[in-house]
């Protein structure tokens, strides 16, 4: 659903959801290579996991949020539409509700199967949305979460900071992590991923929170959204060149 959007980077810096020591700004977009509002449904997505996704008041919702001890706490959307080199994904993200305070949003990027088969062709395998089946595929996890465990420390009012990490599979490898700024319920943050050349890069409401770098890049695959024990909507993705690439 496009609609106009106050700009959260403007807000006080306790709700920032990140806070880059150097200032970096995520690339500006390019070409427009793909964008999605929802509006038509869900033609261009399928799904593998979790209770429930459906739209609603153009927005896709998902519930992966079951009472303790239930089915359906993960779950994958894939894009239909495959990509390659050098990509931007933005999308708008907002968490509704997390019984763990897991607040977990997630980002599969150039996703593919190393032998060669579509995805779409092997979904029944992943039906369940479980995590370990999509770390022996070819593809890059971008997580921003909140650190409910406060493994990386509390901030100085007391409060649990969001955690991003950047992987890369097959193998499951952390490439980088950071602890910084918040990922709380109820606030709509505007995300964008980016791979240029050998650079990774996550960015919250226009600030680069975290950054890795891959010496082979992955070329070719797609993307996914996915969430663990969360419930939350997307909305407004865009994918589209980087206008500056370096």
């Amino acid at each position: 659903m496009i609609r106009h959007l106050v700009p959260l980077v403007c807000l006080p810096l306790a709700w920032s959801a990140c806070r880059a020591a150097d200032d970096r700004t995520a690339p500006p977009p390019g070409d427009l290579l793909f964008q999605e509002d929802f509006a038509k449904g869900m033609d261009n997505w399928w799904v593998e996991g979790g209770r429930k996704v459906w739209i609603e008041d153009g927005r896709l919702h998902v519930d992966a949020d079951p009472p303790k001890g239930e089915p359906g706490q993960v779950c994958t959307v894939w894009c239909r539409h495959e990509f390659s080199g050098d990509l931007r994904l933005e999308v708008d993200c907002h968490v509704l509700a997390s019984h763990a305070d897991a607040n977990n949003i997630n980002f599969f990027l150039l996703y593919a199967d190393p032998a060669g088969q579509p995805l779409w062709e092997t979904r029944d395998t992943r039906a369940d949305g479980a995590y370990p089946k999509y770390h022996d595929l070819d593809g890059y996890i971008f997580t921003f979460l909140n650190d409910a465990r406060a493994e990386g420390g509390r901030d100085a009012e007391g409060a649990t900071q969001a955690r991003f990490r950047i992987r890369r599979c097959p193998g499951f490898k952390l490439l980088s992590e950071t602890f910084a700024g918040h990922c709380q319920r109820e606030t709509t943050y505007h995300a964008c991923i980016t791979r240029i050349g050998q650079t990774l890069t996550i960015a919250v409401d226009g600030k680069v929170c975290l950054e890795a770098r891959d010496e082979q890049p992955l070329e070719r695959g797609l993307i996914g959204l996915r969430t663990f024990q969360t419930r939350l909507w997307w909305d407004n993705v865009r994918v589209s060149r980087p206008a500056n690439e370096r």
